[in-house]
């Protein structure tokens, strides 16, 4: 299944506050991850299944997924 991509507005701040070289890998990544489900994600302990932390490099993107109109949201972006 391929999901529609959503940026809520904490996703979009936090993309916009690192380098735009990094966001576009972000992105890129997000993009796929969206459409193939290939990429580094891990859902966590104690969250719901529609959670996950995707690693893209030395960042990490949180995400939900709405099952019921095939959208993933994009909630954070933050470097580790």
């Amino acid at each position: 299944m391929s999901w529609q991509v959503e940026w809520m507005p904490q996703g979009i701040v936090s993309l916009q506050r690192i380098p735009w070289q990094d966001g576009e890998r972000i992105d890129a990544a997000v993009q796929r991850f969206a459409a193939t489900a290939e990429g580094d994600a891990y859902r966590l302990p104690g969250d719901d299944t529609t959670t996950v932390r995707l690693a893209v490099g030395s960042y990490r993107v949180r995400a939900t997924f709405d099952p019921w109109d095939g959208t993933m949201r994009v909630w954070w972006v933050y470097s580790v």
